[in-house]
C-alpha cells in the first residue's frame, strides 16, 4: 500500500563503510540561471570523513548526461561551505533545466560511485523530487533535527536563493488556506490536514512540521508550509475523506475548497483489511489482480487504476457489485487491450474506492 502520509527517512552515519546505504547530502543547494549554474557544497568531516579523500581531485560531479571533473590542484579543507560553477571543472556539466538528477561522485583507482544523496527535480512526482527550478529559485536541502539521531534532510523549493551563505538550511515557506464544505454545502469543523507522521509534528523536529485543522467556520490557514510535495489527508473523528497531492511552491499562496462525502475510509481498516496483489509480476502480456475486502468494507463504487511512471493513466478496471459478493476477488488484465500503448517498463497499480486511492503498488511489464 502506497504510504500517503508524509514520513522522514533518517539517514543515521554510522557503520557505513563498506555499507552501500547512500550517505547524507554534500550538494545543498542548486541554482540555474539563464545556462549558468551553481553549486553549494559541504563536506562534513564526521560524516564523510570516512572516505579518507582530502582532495577535489578524488570526485566528479554526475548529471544524466555524463560526468563532468574538477580542475586538478583545487584547495579542499573539510567542514566548509563551498559555491562551484563551471570554471571549477574541466569539462562541460550539461545540466537538463527541465529534469535532472545531480549528485557528487567518489572514485579511487578509476572507478567512480555516487557516495551522497543528490538533487533531483523534474518528471517524476515521488516526494523525492522537486519540481524544475524557476526564474529566482533554487533547489535547496532542509536537515531536520531530530532528538538522538543524525538529522535528516529533505530537498525543497527556496526563493530567493542563499547560495553561499549557509548550508541546509531553508528560509521559504508557503501559505494555504482555504474551506472545507459537506455535500449540502455546510461548513466542517475540526477537519485535520495530516501531512506528516504524527510523531514528528507540532515540535518533535526542528524546524517543525505543524498540522491544522478547520475552525467552527469550515476555514483552515496555515503559513507555515515547506516548498515541497505535501499530500494531505483529510481526517474526521478517524476517517480519511479526502486526499489531496499538490507541490508547493515558494511564494505562491494556494487556496482550496473541499466537499466532504457522506463515506469516511477508516485508517485502520484500510491497513488491515484490505489487499490487492498482481501475479504474476513481473510479466509479459496478462497478469491478475487478487484482492481481499472484507464484505463489511465494500463501496458502491471500485476500480484498479494503473498509471506509468509519469502519472499518466493507461488503464482502469472497473469493479462491479457482483464482484463484491465475496472477500477473494480475481480480475485479469491484458496489456493489449489497455486504452494507451504498454511499453515494458514499470507501472503502478491503485485499488480506488469512492474515488480514493486505498492501496496501491508497483507493476513490470517485461518484454
Amino acid at each position: 500500500m502506497r504510504k500517503l502520509i508524509f514520513i522522514l527517512v533518517f539517514l543515521i552515519a554510522k557503520s557505513l563503510i563498506g555499507n552501500p546505504i547512500i550517505m547524507p547530502p554534500v550538494i545543498s543547494e542548486f541554482y540555474y540561471n539563464e545556462g549558468a549554474w551553481q553549486l553549494e557544497i559541504y563536506f562534513d568531516s564526521e560524516v564523510h570523513g570516512i572516505y579518507f579523500f582530502d582532495s577535489f581531485d578524488n570526485l566528479c560531479l554526475k548529471c544524466a548526461a555524463g560526468d563532468a571533473f574538477f580542475n586538478p590542484g583545487i584547495p579542499f579543507t573539510w567542514d566548509s561551505l563551498y559555491v562551484i560553477d563551471q570554471s571549477w571543472l574541466t569539462s562541460v556539466y550539461l545540466i537538463n533545466p527541465s529534469e535532472d538528477q545531480l549528485n557528487m561522485k567518489l572514485g579511487e583507482g578509476g572507478g567512480y560511485d555516487e557516495f551522497c544523496e543528490g538533487i533531483y527535480y523534474g518528471g517524476n512526482s515521488s516526494l523525492q523530487y522537486t519540481t524544475p527550478p524557476g526564474p529566482g529559485e533554487s533547489i535547496a536541502v532542509q536537515y531536520f533535527n531530530v532528538p538522538g539521531e543524525y538529522p535528516s534532510s529533505i530537498q525543497m523549493k527556496q526563493s530567493p536563493p542563499t547560495i553561499g551563505i549557509k548550508a541546509f538550511e531553508v528560509d521559504s515557506r508557503c501559505s494555504f488556506s482555504g474551506f472545507v464544505f459537506d455535500q449540502f454545502q455546510n461548513p466542517v469543523p475540526d477537519v485535520e490536514f495530516v501531512y506528516c507522521d504524527p510523531s514528528y509534528c507540532n515540535g518533535y523536529v526542528s524546524p517543525p512540521f505543524f498540522c491544522f485543522q478547520t475552525d467552527e467556520t469550515g476555514y483552515f490557514e496555515t503559513d507555515s508550509l515547506f516548498p515541497m510535495w505535501h499530500n494531505f489527508e483529510l481526517t474526521l473523528e478517524g476517517y480519511i475523506f479526502v486526499e489531496h497531492e499538490h507541490f508547493f511552491e515558494p511564494n505562491q499562496p494556494l487556496y482550496m475548497e473541499y466537499i466532504l462525502n457522506s463515506v469516511g475510509i477508516s485508517v485502520n481498516e484500510i491497513a488491515e483489511k484490505i489487499n490487492i496483489l498482481a501475479a504474476p509480476n513481473p510479466f509479459t502480456h496478462k497478469t491478475t489482480f487478487h484482492l481481499s475486502i472484507p464484505d463489511e468494507l465494500a463501496w458502491n463504487e471500485a476500480r484498479i487504476t494503473l498509471r506509468n511512471i509519469n502519472g499518466q493513466i493507461i488503464d482502469f478496471i472497473p469493479l462491479t457489485n457482483a464482484l463484491w459478493a465475496g472477500n477473494d476477488i480475481s480480475v485479469d488484465w491484458y496489456t493489449e487491450n489497455a486504452n494507451a500503448k504498454v511499453e515494458p517498463g514499470l507501472y503502478l497499480y491503485t485499488l480506488e474506492i469512492e474515488g480514493r486511492p486505498i492501496a496501491s503498488n508497483k507493476l513490470i511489464v517485461i518484454n
